[in-house]
């Protein structure tokens, strides 16, 4: 059955798992000290839920893109769902979300830590965070010299989840951000910055 997937297709629904792993975490945070009534059921009912078995098992050999598609749209609108839902209960608890992202990128550059070259650093960050299918154009990379690389995430991959939610990206950019941090705040040989405006660098000193 899996003659049809090619690497791309696990790639994709990899990161999707991720970013659901991610959201695990907030969800686990948010019900395990009581602070949002039915957390979970609240994003499922709005959203569904993405699925978590093996891709070769779930997916829809006949239309392979359209179904990796819909389960994008699906984490994205659980991920800014839940954090729309946070901040209306109470601003103050977006730090400790912030908190987990950053724990979680620290997590993931363990996983990692045999590299330090900038170049292959960034296309760990391509094949771990979600932005969008590849078709999407999510990544824009502004500047790429070898040793110091400049990288623009396109806004209209994330921007509609967050209009649905009458929302700003503001938030969004707040967590990649810290995401980010935590996963270069190992990295002696890396700086990492977020410029502003989607912007973000990374360069080996």
């Amino acid at each position: 059955m899996s003659a049809f997937l090619g690497p791309i297709h696990f790639m994709m629904y990899n990161k999707i798992q991720r970013q659901n792993n991610l959201l695990d975490d907030v969800i686990n945070y948010i019900e395990s000290n009581s602070i949002i009534a039915d957390f979970s059921a609240k994003l499922k009912e709005k959203y569904g839920e993405n699925e978590r078995e093996a891709l070769e098992s779930v997916i829809d050999q006949n239309a392979i893109h359209a179904w990796l598609n819909n389960q994008v749209n699906i984490a994205e609108g659980r991920l800014a769902y839940a954090v729309k839902l946070i901040l209306e209960k109470d601003e103050s608890l977006f730090k400790n979300i912030l908190d987990i992202f950053y724990n979680d990128g620290m997590q993931c550059r363990l996983e990692h830590a045999d590299i330090i070259v900038v170049e292959e650093l960034f296309k760990v960050l391509n094949i771990t965070l979600l932005d969008g299918m590849p078709c999407d154009g999510g990544i824009i990379v502004l500047h790429n010299d070898g040793s110091e690389i400049l990288w623009e995430v396109n806004l209209q991959v994330h921007k509609p989840f967050y209009d649905n939610e009458n929302m700003s990206l503001e938030q969004f950019f707040a967590l990649r951000d810290k995401w980010l941090q935590g996963f270069f705040a190992g990295s002696f040989n890396i700086e990492y910055s977020y410029l502003g405006n989607n912007v973000f660098k990374i360069v080996e000193v």
